[in-house]
């Protein structure tokens, strides 16, 4: 099983490392930017301008379907929908809403809103940004709850070991990224990568709890792409917001209160 999980990650991470340098390559090459935050549908309708390469932001975009692209390599199908649940729907709605409140509410208070966006833009940006990270980012998850989690069930006893070695794998596939992102700010970045490890092995824990009850990964899908729609639209409605590190803080209560009243009730691993 080991080995397999090795494979796995072999083939998760080396789809996704070499499809996202070779784009920034590609834009480095022909003297472009590289922009991390488009959508698909900034792509189909080709919002890049003259500073961007379509090509380069193209393979960019592809590379974050590694995790599925090791999910079919690996042929340990599993069920789309599952069997949700109250409880586990409740989860992908709340935890994001609940992650997002207190930093929403002290911007609300302290930060200065993003004047020059209308209600409806806002709301039609936020949609197109859920649905076009549902389709992307979203798949992720047929990798990650899909193949490494039964798999590292396998050989861990411990749910807390299972979501660590889960979480800190799930963290370093998205090291390029980082680095491609904030490569600027020196090292700053120390702690960037530290924080951003650290939410990450929160969510593979929420994100577990959420799989293991309801053995559907329709919930995970739609629960990272709600989580990282949350993120987004506090910067994006209040772009200036100090409080966007309360979002990953709150990943942790979250875990505090899964660990009490869900999990060492629940679930055996």
């Amino acid at each position: 099983m080991k080995n397999d999980i090795r494979k796995y990650v072999l083939i998760a991470f080396s789809w996704t490392w070499a499809l996202w340098l070779t784009g920034l390559g590609v834009a480095l090459w022909q003297d472009k930017e590289l922009s991390t935050s488009m959508v698909v549908f900034d792509l189909l309708a080709w919002k890049g301008g003259a500073e961007h390469s379509l090509v380069a932001q193209v393979l960019f975009a592809l590379g974050v379907f590694g995790p599925l692209v090791g999910y079919i390599a690996m042929r340990a199908y599993r069920p789309l929908l599952g069997k949700p649940s109250w409880l586990t729907i409740g989860l992908t709605i709340g935890v994001p809403l609940m992650s997002l409140l207190p930093a929403l509410i002290l911007s609300i208070l302290v930060v200065t809103p993003n004047s020059g966006l209308s209600i409806s833009t806002a709301w039609l940006t936020i949609v197109a940004y859920f649905v076009s990270n549902l389709i992307t980012s979203g798949t992720e998850e047929f990798g990650w709850r899909g193949y490494l989690y039964p798999a590292l069930k396998k050989i861990e006893k411990d749910f807390w070991r299972v979501s660590l070695k889960g979480g800190i794998i799930w963290a370093i596939w998205h090291l390029p990224l980082m680095i491609i992102m904030y490569w600027s700010l020196g090292l700053a970045i120390v702690g960037i990568l530290a924080g951003f490890v650290a939410s990450i092995v929160a969510m593979s824990y929420i994100t577990n709890v959420v799989y293991e009850k309801s053995n559907s990964l329709i919930l995970t899908m739609l629960l990272h792409a709600l989580n990282n729609t949350a993120t987004f639209a506090l910067v994006l409605l209040f772009p200036e917001t100090p409080f966007v590190i309360i979002v990953a803080l709150m990943a942790w209560v979250i875990v505090a209160i899964l660990e009490k009243l869900v999990v060492k009730r629940t679930i055996e691993v």
